[in-house]
């Protein structure tokens, strides 16, 4: 059983299936490539404040025990913080996710990470709510033009005289 955190990106489309398509799924669990290389996967997910922490209390690390001069329990005790930061790895990419503007919108369990996004969409797009990417015009004969249409045919005019101001808002 594996467990996601899904989030959505901050200008995600009004489009449900382009909105889909855009949500990022973070697994939560162990992470090795973050327990083996933390710096190169902090790198790699754009979390530089993490970053920075991280190699601040690595740097810390290693210079009190060699101070101490026990720089193998150093060493050991660096080892313990990588694996626990494999442990927290999704956790922190979650946060730094929403710290950036990137809201949590879900989270979903299955035995994959397809039966999580299949079960995830099952229930969440139905509830999204499409908005209209194009102006709604009434259409027939008697119906008045948009402001849209207004201001393009002014446009037009403006373009085809070769003024620099609409029509009727010369001084």
């Amino acid at each position: 059983m594996v467990i996601y955190t899904v989030h959505e990106p901050p200008n995600a489309s009004a489009n449900r299936l382009e909105s889909a398509e855009q949500l990022l799924f973070v697994k939560d669990g162990f992470s090795w490539l973050a327990a083996l290389v933390p710096v190169v996967w902090l790198l790699w997910k754009r979390m530089w404040l993490e970053l920075i922490v991280f190699m601040a209390l690595a740097g810390l690390i290693v210079w009190v025990f060699t101070t101490l001069g026990a720089p193998d329990l150093g060493n050991g005790i660096l080892l313990a913080v990588q694996v626990l930061f494999g442990f927290e790895a999704g956790n922190l990419y979650s946060a730094s996710l929403e710290r950036r503007g990137w809201p949590l919108v879900g989270t979903v369990s299955g035995t994959s990470r397809e039966d999580c996004e299949r079960r995830f969409l099952e229930v969440w797009l139905p509830t999204r709510t499409e908005i209209p990417t194009a102006p709604i015009v009434a259409k027939g004969p008697s119906a008045p033009p948009s402001w849209l249409h207004t201001a393009l045919a002014q446009a037009k005019d403006m373009f085809r005289r070769g003024d620099r101001a609409p029509a009727g808002t010369e001084a």
